[in-house]
């Protein structure tokens, strides 16, 4: 299974149930952790991660699987929804890996348009 694909369905999932359940990344990242056997992705940050990759985009495409987990946790620190899909769609275009997407972040191409 692709792992940004289980990502997004670890996102949606959280997203759907939150309101269900008290300390649900706690828990469901005591779980994952458990069951995958890697603490390290399964943190709570990367949790929050998860959900807010799932909000960001909330239909899957399988072109979402040509970018790593760390690029999208860079465009996901980005608060903007509008700049975020541009760094998105550039990074698409240019086919651009993390270095290259941090570099157009960093060089702040959004404000130059």
């Amino acid at each position: 299974m692709n792992s940004i694909f289980l990502f997004w369905n670890i996102g949606k999932m959280l997203y759907k149930n939150q309101e269900s359940t008290e300390n649900i990344i706690q828990k469901y990242s005591s779980y994952y952790s458990y069951y995958y056997g890697n603490s390290f992705l399964f943190t709570r940050e990367n949790l929050h991660y998860m959900k807010r990759f799932y909000i960001s985009f909330p239909v899957y495409n399988s072109i979402y699987n040509n970018f790593s987990w760390k690029q999208y946790k860079l465009l996901l620190n980005i608060n903007d929804n509008k700049e975020r899909y541009f760094y998105f769609y550039c990074s698409i275009l240019f086919h651009s890996n993390y270095e290259d997407t941090y570099d157009l972040i960093q060089n702040d191409y959004y404000s130059r348009i």
